[in-house]
Order: structure tokens, then C-alpha cells, then sequence
């Protein structure tokens, strides 16, 4: 197994994954004393200009967005040859989310999609499209609050800066728009079909278009109708249709809007937390010298000092226990060190005592 790169101040524990141009570990800020997900782009990538441009772009673009459905960078730059960048770690995607529910409560898809669009219209705001959105890219901190990430493919609106080849597209063929596809001129609008999609998949548990064939789903989502909801859900088709229209003109492309098509269909709902780590507890790796840790608990905080003292005083009730009984004893055995003398007769006063109520007692029978 090939050691994991060496970022100071970060303890790599380990891989998450990989995507184009960069591996995912998770890590322990050793300064901060938390979890964080530390993107380290692949040596392979290195000769090419556009890649390290693309990276250090997408670390400029988050540290440039604050909302609190937006991941946050810590830190990025560069040690010695390699470009890394320490952002926010989470415990579950909306990914593994779908996978293990199948299908989500109504509600709980809109919450969901509510609050990815109102990053969405942040970003448009502020000039910048994500052009990526998929459940993959939709994260849950441990309070169950949706983030959306990864940047690495989003594009300044208006900027003359080209990061791709001439007619590429760039995405996810299975949430992109019609537009997208054609590698067209994209705006915010393309990132709110794909939120429609999200959305279709979240309520009905698989994607509106599917194909063996890259190519045949690509030629679904710019010639086919979109597909009917289940009928107990019938309620949302509207919405849908609105989102996932050919015409990005027909799409909410503004968040009052956006809330317009929303607020009619929308309830109360408040958000389960993320799952909780399957791993053992890793609050020691931030203290490497008392310990060397063997595994890593993927979403588990590093418990804060208010936390780690509850744990401490969680032994208090059994210590008291050995702590009166300890007086007892101590003191049983000062009594008798004093009275070892008369302890003979007391013992002979106590007998002859309980053979006089034995023999009351039989005397009654």
C-alpha cells in the first residue's frame, strides 16, 4: 500500500476517493483538532497547465462563496510539488442517501432541493455556474444541513478565461441540461435542470432518463418528454416540468421565482441528522505522541474540551461506590483494632442471646 502524501499540519488517515485530477483523504487538522477532507491533486496531472489551473480556480471560487449550503474551504496552496486543498468533511452524501432509502419522504426531497437551490441562486448572483450537480456533489453535515461541493468544473459567467477545449461539455451526462449536452452557452438556468433531475430522482428513486449507452441518455434528456411521477406524487410534477424544461427560458431563474413555484407545495420539515460513523473514535491522533492510531472514524468530530469532560465524568457513580466502601472497611478495621479485647465476650453475649430467643421460640411451638 502506497503511503499517503505528507501535508504539515494534516495527518492523512485515509483515502476517500479519486475523480479526475485529484485524490480525497480524510484528515485530522492537527491546529484546529477536526475532521477535514483534504484534496491533494494526482502527480499525474501535474504537466498539465489547464489541471493545476482548474484546481487552484476551484479552491479561488469556494474560498470566494460563504453560505451555509456551500462546503467551506480551510486552507489551500501548495507543499513542496503537491497542490492540496483542506475543506469541510462529511459523513453521507445524498448519493448513499438515495442508495440505502430508495425513495425519500416529499418532504424531506424538497427541504433537500430548497436549500441546494438557494446556494445555486448565491453563486449565480455572484457570477459563477457549478455546471456539476448530482446527488454525488450533495453532501450532509452531522445536523443533516444539505452542502453542495465541488467546483473544479464551474465557470465564471462572462469570463473570457477558457479552462476546457473548444466544444467539450462538461459534466455528468445522466443531470445535465439539453443545453449542457450540446455544449452550448450555459447559464444558471442549466444548473437548476439538473437540480430537477436530483429532485425527480430523490421523490421517485432513480433518474427520469436512463440508458446502457451514454450516448442514448444524452439523446433522451434533448428529444424526450419528461416522465410522469408516481401518482402520490403528482403534486410535484409541475415543478418538475418546470425545472427540467428544453426552454431554459421556461425554468425559475431567479429565486423569487424559484420560491413562487415552491411555497405551494412546501411543509415543515426538519431534516435527520447524517448517519453516524461505522469507526472507532479518533480524538487521540491529534496528539500523536500518546498514540499511534490503527483506524479512523469517518465522521466522527474530534470531541471538543466540553465534550471530553462529560466523558470523564461518566466513571463518577462507580467511583463513589469504591470510595464508601473503602471507609467501611477502614473503619471496621480501626473499630476492631481498638476493641480486640472485648471482642471474646461480645461474641459469647451474642450467642448466649440468640440461643435464648431460639429456645422462646420453641417453647411456644
Amino acid at each position: 500500500m502506497a503511503a499517503f502524501p505528507s501535508i504539515p499540519g494534516y495527518e492523512l488517515k485515509k483515502f476517500l476517493g479519486s475523480g479526475a485530477a485529484a485524490d480525497v483523504f480524510l484528515a485530522v487538522d492537527l491546529k484546529h483538532s477536526r475532521l477535514v477532507a483534504v484534496k491533494v491533486m494526482t502527480r499525474s496531472r501535474f504537466s498539465e497547465n489547464v489541471a493545476v489551473k482548474r484546481f487552484i480556480k476551484e479552491a479561488q471560487t469556494i474560498s470566494s462563496l460563504h453560505h451555509p449550503n456551500i462546503v467551506r474551504v480551510y486552507e489551500a496552496g501548495k507543499s513542496g510539488a503537491l497542490y492540496f486543498m483542506a475543506m469541510e468533511f462529511f459523513p453521507e452524501s445524498l448519493k448513499q442517501r438515495i442508495h440505502s432509502r430508495r425513495r425519500l419522504d416529499p418532504n424531506e426531497a424538497l427541504t433537500i432541493a430548497n436549500q441546494v437551490a438557494a446556494a445555486l441562486f448565491y453563486a449565480h448572483r455572484r457570477g459563477f455556474i457549478h455546471r456539476d450537480v448530482k446527488p454525488d456533489n450533495i453532501m450532509f453535515r452531522r445536523d443533516g444541513t444539505p452542502v453542495i461541493l465541488d467546483f473544479g468544473i464551474a465557470r465564471v459567467l462572462e469570463s473570457t478565461t477558457q479552462l476546457t477545449r473548444s466544444g467539450m461539455s462538461m459534466g455528468t451526462p445522466r443531470y445535465m441540461s439539453p443545453e449542457q449536452l450540446n455544449a452550448k452557452g450555459v447559464d444558471g438556468c442549466s444548473d437548476i435542470y439538473s437540480l430537477g433531475v436530483v429532485l425527480f430522482e430523490m421523490l421517485s428513486g432513480s433518474p427520469p432518463f436512463k440508458g446502457s449507452q451514454t450516448m442514448a441518455v444524452i439523446m433522451k434528456h434533448v428529444t424526450e418528454p419528461i416522465p410522469r411521477l408516481p401518482e402520490e406524487l403528482a403534486a410535484f410534477q409541475p415543478l418538475i416540468e418546470r425545472m427540467m424544461a428544453k426552454e431554459r427560458a421556461k425554468r425559475p431563474g431567479t429565486e423569487k421565482e424559484w420560491q413562487e413555484l415552491v411555497k405551494p407545495l412546501f411543509k415543515p420539515f426538519k431534516l435527520p441528522k447524517a448517519e453516524k460513523p461505522k469507526f472507532g473514535d479518533i480524538s487521540t491522533a491529534v496528539n500523536r505522541e500518546k498514540t499511534r492510531l490503527s483506524g479512523v472514524g469517518a465522521g466522527s468530530p474530534v470531541p471538543s474540551q466540553s465534550s471530553r469532560s462529560k466523558i470523564r465524568k461518566k466513571p463518577l457513580r462507580p467511583l463513589r461506590r469504591v470510595i464508601l466502601n473503602l471507609i467501611l472497611v477502614l473503619t471496621l478495621t480501626v473499630w476492631i483494632f481498638f476493641n480486640y479485647e472485648r471482642i471474646p465476650g461480645m461474641l459469647v453475649s451474642l450467642g448466649r442471646s440468640i440461643a435464648s430467643w431460639i429456645s422462646s421460640l420453641i417453647s411456644k411451638i
